[in-house]
């Protein structure tokens, strides 16, 4: 069920020109759930000066939850390139993780690890999409495809309004082949528990306790994936967004000595709180794929 506190546009217009601010942190505190920085100011007000169903986004989700489509969403479909452009500056958005102490694991083992940069949110489908679009790369396999004169023509028709979640059926080799396209690297287990726990041994990114629904997992019912940044209650200490649920993240941590199998963390929509935690894991050998992998970046 969603719950959608009714936004008249006029008050949205009326903030946007008064310009003051005040009435854009009243913005930000009335529309936006991304993660904010200053650097991000042409692109929100742009984004909140267009009409992308601002007034009927979700702010609050009470499970079950059906398909949702946010804002975000909308501008990435959007005929206009400017407003869709805006939208994958947002999805590029990452963090400067200070150099610390991560306590990694149920054991609390305390590991130092340097400063590094990290992805705010995963992978969505519309950044994975220009990156085929530009290199060529195999797309997933659930992605239609048209093959003329010996160019891959995806046909992303039916994820126009998907691009801000996160892209699945992914392979660590996947994962990899986009994070040197992005000149990054994916980050290693450390560096992703640090990121989900911060300096101390909680069990979500937000505590210790499921007191609403702060991520997707099954208990939300939504039964597939879901918007990056929907949930900015479960953000992680350092402001990572969706680090538990949604999509299982590959790491590049192996998990054998052969280096044949891979690392991946978090959970996903499929699982249960019992395994989407900070603390949760699995490893898949580096050429697997399936409908809950997905990945983030980092540097």
């Amino acid at each position: 069920m969603l719950l959608n506190p009714s936004k008249p546009k006029a008050s949205r217009i009326s903030l946007l020109e008064d310009g003051s601010p005040e009435a854009f942190k009243k913005l930000l505190n009335n529309y936006w759930t991304w993660y904010y920085q200053d650097s991000f100011f042409d692109e929100v007000k742009l984004l909140l000066n267009t009409d992308l169903e601002w007034e009927n986004s979700p702010t609050i989700l009470t499970p079950p939850v059906g398909d949702v489509v946010s804002p975000i969403g909308h501008a990435l479909a959007h005929p206009e390139e400017e407003i869709r452009n805006a939208a994958l500056q947002i999805l590029n958005a990452r963090l400067q993780i200070p150099k610390g102490t991560a306590i990694i694991g149920e054991e609390c083992i305390p590991i130092e690890v340097n400063e590094f940069e990290i992805g705010v949110y995963p992978i969505t489908n519309a950044q994975y999409f220009q990156f085929i679009k530009e290199t060529k790369h195999n797309p997933p396999e659930h992605w239609l495809i048209n093959v003329q004169n010996d160019d891959q023509d995806l046909d992303f028709s039916c994820y126009k309004l998907m691009g801000d979640h996160p892209v699945i059926w992914i392979s660590c080799e996947d994962a990899e082949a986009y994070a040197k396209y992005a000149n990054c690297r994916l980050p290693t287990f450390q560096e992703w528990q640090y990121c989900a726990r911060g300096y101390d041994d909680r069990l979500f990114p937000w505590g210790n306790e499921i007191d609403k629904p702060r991520c997707n997992t099954a208990e939300l019912g939504a039964e597939s994936t879901t918007p990056v940044g929907l949930f900015n209650d479960g953000v992680s200490p350092f402001q990572c967004y969706d680090m538990i649920g949604n999509a299982w993240e590959w790491t590049g941590t192996d998990y054998d000595e052969e280096g044949r199998f891979r690392v991946a963390c978090g959970g996903s929509w499929y699982y249960n709180h019992d395994y989407s935690t900070c603390i949760s894991y699995d490893f898949f050998s580096k050429d697997y794929s399936e409908f809950v992998l997905g990945f983030r970046i980092a540097a």
